[in-house]
């Protein structure tokens, strides 16, 4: 029958800490990553359709709205895939 308790599992400090500090780096990543979708979805679904409504109201013509937005979304597709102006 196999013991319960090994006195052979236990973990030296050192490991220990090791192993702590790669699950913090894991949720800290996680939490990184979640609040970067949630700021490109924030600046998708608010500020981009008010920067259009509000260069519309202005006269601006379609065209330069439309270019804007384009860029805007290139932009936001530059962030989350951390290109170079953003990495």
């Amino acid at each position: 029958m196999p013991s319960s308790a090994d006195d052979d599992d236990d973990v030296d400090p050192a490991t220990q800490a090791a192993i702590r500090r790669a699950v913090r780096d894991e949720i800290r990543g996680a939490v990184r990553a979640l609040s970067q979708i949630g700021g490109g979805l924030l600046l998708g679904f608010f500020a981009l359709p008010a920067l259009a409504g509000v260069l519309l109201v202005l006269g601006a013509p379609l065209v330069v709205v439309l270019v804007v937005w384009v860029g805007a979304l290139i932009a936001l597709g530059a962030y989350a895939w951390e290109l170079p102006p953003f990495s």
